[in-house]
């Protein structure tokens, strides 16, 4: 039932227009903004807590996305963010990923996820493709959002279309529509 929300939740994130207006900067995030966003069914936004999520990962050097862990993991931190508002949401994602199991296999990675595997699973891709993004960004420093503008995302996902056999990361990486900052 969890992975069903999550896909639901996910579908719906992705589905919304105007993008742009979406993506954060995981590395200056900080709690008041989590703690202020409007929710819908009362719980913090899942599209934020994925880029996040990917941002910490890369840090971690996980390269696994976990869907599992992803709903508790976001109500400990937006518990941690009430009480500290000034704070990064980054400094207790990180400390929260440190108190749950590391999943070492899964359906979603960094490193081995082709775009091939995208096509043939996009609903449920769907949300790898925000924690992609954050993972991406944080490995890749210079790297702008393809999450900048639906333009943007509509580019990195032609891409990946016309390119089955290369990796996600390695697509999103080399996105003409992405520019540095």
């Amino acid at each position: 039932m969890k992975k069903l929300l999550f896909i639901i939740c996910i579908t719906l994130a992705l589905s919304t227009s105007a993008l742009a207006g979406e993506k954060i900067d995981p590395s200056d995030f900080i709690c008041a903004e989590l703690v202020a966003m409007p929710t819908t069914t009362g719980e913090p936004s899942l599209f934020e807590a994925l880029q996040i999520d990917g941002y910490a990962s890369a840090r971690l050097n996980n390269a696994v996305a976990d869907p599992q862990i992803m709903a508790p993991l976001l109500e400990q931190v937006y518990v941690a963010c009430q009480a500290a508002t000034t704070e990064k949401v980054l400094t207790f994602w990180q400390k929260a990923r440190e108190t749950w199991p590391v999943a070492e296999d899964g359906p979603w990675k960094a490193d081995k996820t082709t775009c091939g595997d995208y096509a043939a699973n996009k609903e449920d891709g769907s949300g790898f493709v925000i924690w992609l993004d954050g993972y991406n960004r944080q490995k890749n420093s210079r790297t702008a959002s393809v999450l900048e503008s639906d333009d943007v995302l509509k580019i990195f996902l032609d891409n990946c279309e016309k390119q089955p056999k290369a990796l996600m990361l390695d697509v999103m990486k080399g996105n003409s529509g992405a520019s540095s900052p």
